[in-house]
């Protein structure tokens, strides 16, 4: 093994401080990749390179690395930096799927795995056996989906309460209000406290079961923020606050916002308000805040979160949780509906009855909807704390922090400001005073091209060009 050449392949950065939509913010936001696997995907692609490099037989990436060689392929600067660096020009060659090419491309598979196995070690298997990432979860996918039997529940339930109607009529009748509504309420409440009990620790398996996964162990501080509240604004409070407390910005006395520090450093997310604040005197939190939440180094959380949530509430062992939870809930519906049914037809009093259901169906819908986002608002987040309180170096970093304790910590100069942005009214007139004719993006002049699309598996590999 070439090892200097490896080290100079590990130095080589793909992005640039300034750039607010660079390579890698790119790649995570188009594929909705969590910034963990962004960076391993683009080290598996540095070695699937180095190997094509130092090799004089065809290799072949996975369909992973093969979409990290798309994207590079469109920064062509970089892109051909870097093969200058390997010292051979890469070249992309794409499968015709013909049975010929088809045994060429096999071997150049077989051969990549035994170069990488002789150089680096096992292949990750995230990066290397799945098309997709999020199948290392190795959760088996439903035949329901959770997300529209949710909506569909009251439908559902009113539908069936004439068929259980005529069934329980019998029954119904002898028993008298409000006795009725007492015994009702009662199972209720009992059902729904060992609901609770049976969805915590169901919950906590299908976590156990997931829980060594490379991607899930890995995510960031801000990316288990933003699945925790299910609020980008919130990742863009703590941003802020941070740098209010580093003394980048400074609140003035009407509340609004002055940069103070312009130069950029590590932090992305940090370079992005930079970038959006340095053409403004002043600038409106509320305005800045939501201006930042639509780029892409921030709508990437939002869509990785997103990504892995509905792979987890997608699968069988999230629907056995939930179908039983709303089975039992529109069980409860269909029997109070068909009282209803019961007192129209025999001419009773039904304001009581009416009032009883609304609750009824109030409740309902609030368990369901917290029974479907408790996993990712209280399990998950709950293990990460645990393990966060135990690694001194975790616990004393701000965005860690932030994620253990979110809003108790801000500044108590800030928390107004965080709470009017918080407000329904996003928009306000006075949004800042600018020192240019326009605001600035954080995207960068590469950001209107793209590359929608990988070859997926019909990208059958590579040889030495010149």
């Amino acid at each position: 093994m070439n090892t200097m050449l490896w080290k100079e392949v590990q130095d080589f950065n793909f992005d640039n401080v300034s750039d607010q939509y660079g390579f890698s913010t790119r790649l995570a936001h188009e594929n909705h990749w969590t910034l963990y696997f962004t960076q391993i995907a683009i080290l598996e692609y540095k070695k699937f390179m180095f190997l094509a490099a130092t090799c004089n037989e065809m290799v072949s990436p996975s369909e992973i690395v093969d979409i990290v060689w798309h994207q590079h392929l469109i920064f062509t600067n970089s892109y051909t930096n870097f093969c200058n660096l390997l010292g051979k020009r890469i070249e992309h060659i794409p499968s015709t799927h013909n049975r010929a090419e088809f045994e060429k491309f096999q071997k150049a598979k077989e051969l990549t795995k035994e170069l990488y196995e002789a150089n680096f070690g096992t292949q990750p298997l995230e990066v290397w056996h799945y098309h997709d990432e999020l199948d290392s979860f190795e959760l088996a996918k439903s035949k329901f989906d959770i997300l529209k039997l949710k909506k569909n529940i009251l439908t559902y339930s009113a539908i069936l309460s004439f068929p259980i109607c005529v069934l329980i009529f019998p029954f119904l009748i002898k028993i008298q209000n409000p006795d009725f509504l007492l015994v009702y309420f009662t199972l209720f409440f009992l059902t729904i406290l060992s609901l609770e009990l049976y969805m915590q620790i169901s919950f906590r398996l299908v976590y156990n079961k997931i829980k060594s996964n490379v991607i899930l162990q890995n995510l960031s501080a801000y990316e288990l923020v933003f699945l925790k509240e299910d609020k980008l604004k919130k990742v863009v409070h703590g941003v802020v606050n941070n740098m209010i407390d580093n003394k980048k910005i400074r609140i003035l006395a009407d509340g609004k916002l002055e940069l103070l520090d312009r130069n950029f450093g590590d932090n992305k997310y940090e370079n992005c308000v930079i970038e959006y604040m340095k053409d403004y005197i002043i600038v409106s939190y509320k305005y800045l805040c939501y201006a930042v939440m639509q780029k892409p180094i921030f709508e990437q959380l939002q869509k990785a979160g997103y990504r892995i949530r509905n792979r987890i509430t997608a699968s069988k062992e999230f629907a056995f949780i939930l179908i039983p939870i709303m089975f039992i809930l529109g069980i409860f519906l269909t029997i109070i509906c068909s009282r209803l049914i019961t007192g129209i037809w025999r001419g009773k009093p039904i304001t009581f009855l009416v009032f009883a259901i609304i609750v009824l169906v109030l409740i309902s819908i609030f368990y369901i909807n917290r029974a479907v986002k408790l996993m990712f608002t209280y399990v998950i987040p709950y293990e990460f704390k645990k393990g966060i309180a135990h690694n001194r170096d975790m616990y004393n970093d701000w965005e860690w922090k932030y994620f253990m304790y979110g809003t108790l910590i801000l500044s108590s100069s800030f928390v107004p400001i965080v709470n009017n942005a918080n407000s329904n009214n996003f928009f306000s007139n006075d949004s800042g005073t600018s020192s240019s004719s326009c605001g600035s993006s954080c995207s960068s002049s590469n950001s209107s091209s793209s590359c929608g699309s990988s070859c997926g598996s019909s990208c059958g590999g590579c040889g030495g060009g010149d």
